[in-house]
């Protein structure tokens, strides 16, 4: 009896320590349908702990959505009044802004008069703009003529100017979905806002990107407390006379991007892998593959013929090429 006492009470502490391994690693999820796509929650951890956070995450998820979007938002504000008061608003445009430089233009926020034209915001059914659409683009203010004060909050446009953050606003969104996941003791977990992905932790998450032509995956990529993201012209597109449009617009010309199907950035924050998976998409690796590299960002392309190129990082989770159907 006294020998069985011992082995009774190292069983139970196995136990204890399995049960609380598995608490400590198992993963909940949560779907809900926000900022027009379907964000999904993954946290590791306890249940009622990750639940609380995840609860949370969605709560600033709407939060930004209802800040930068297009319904009853500051930036509606700002397209009405041409000036706002926010330091978070001012932060996201001056990071865009730099995007927007660094880019070469390849990023841009003042698009919105140019997609609405072709369609691509909603206004109306997707259709190739008139060159009187396109002249009145031109004619309007710019990025350059965006306007940050001093005082580190006011952001001011010229009469005229329709500001957009879609190409960055889920990207930023993401982040602070994990910020708040942290703060709320979660160690690891993911978010996925419409294929803008961040992850914290030390959990590695196998990232399938999507093929754009056909239905599935044509790579699987490993991140850890990284953020990934992709733009493709397979997202919002319409054809016409065998020619395809997406709505990922050149702000050179107005016009949808043609020099790839799909770009994909892997990058320290999510609003980063957005706004450069955009600008790569329009700009492409000869003007950009330096700047990524100095920003320590990884890629993957996809040009119009299906070949596969990939930064060293990635290269071997691709195929050299993928099937067009």
């Amino acid at each position: 009896m006294k020998k069985i006492l011992p082995i009774i009470v190292i069983l139970i502490l196995v136990l204890g320590v399995s049960l609380w391994h598995r608490s400590r690693t198992e993963l909940h999820s949560m779907q809900l349908f926000l900022m027009d796509t379907i964000v999904e929650i993954q946290a590791q951890g306890d249940q009622v702990l990750a639940q609380a956070a995840m609860k949370g995450a969605f709560e600033e998820l709407g939060r930004v959505d209802s800040t930068f979007g297009y319904q009853d938002s500051l930036l509606k504000e700002l397209n009405s009044s041409h000036s706002i008061d926010s330091r978070e608003f001012y932060d996201l445009v001056r990071f865009s802004l730099t995007v927007h430089r660094e880019s070469l233009g390849a990023f841009s926020l003042t698009l919105r008069p140019i997609l609405d034209a072709w369609g691509f915001s909603g206004t109306h059914p997707y259709r190739v703009p008139t060159e009187e659409e396109f002249e009145h683009w031109r004619s309007l203010p710019s990025d350059s003529d965006i306007v940050l004060l001093e005082d580190g909050r006011t952001v001011q446009t010229r009469e005229g100017s329709l500001i957009d953050l879609g190409g960055v606003a889920k990207g930023y969104a993401a982040d602070n979905a994990a910020r708040v996941m942290r703060e709320k003791g979660v160690a690891a977990g993911l978010i996925n806002a419409g294929g803008d992905i961040m992850s914290f932790g030390d959990r590695t998450w196998q990232i399938g990107i999507k093929h754009p032509r056909a239905p599935g995956t044509f790579a699987i990529v490993p991140i850890r407390g990284r953020a990934i993201a992709t733009s493709g012209d397979y997202e919002r597109f319409f054809l016409q006379d065998h020619r395809r449009y997406c709505h990922i617009l050149d702000p050179a010309t107005g016009w949808p991007a043609q020099r790839y199907m799909s770009t994909t950035i892997v990058a320290d924050s999510c609003a980063q892998a957005d706004a450069w998976a955009t600008a790569l998409f329009v700009n492409g690796l000869e003007s950009l593959q330096s700047v990524l590299k100095d920003k320590g960002m990884e890629w993957i392309v996809i040009d119009l013929s299906g070949t596969v190129s990939a930064s060293k990082g990635l290269r071997e989770y691709c195929p050299d090429r993928i099937e067009i159907q």
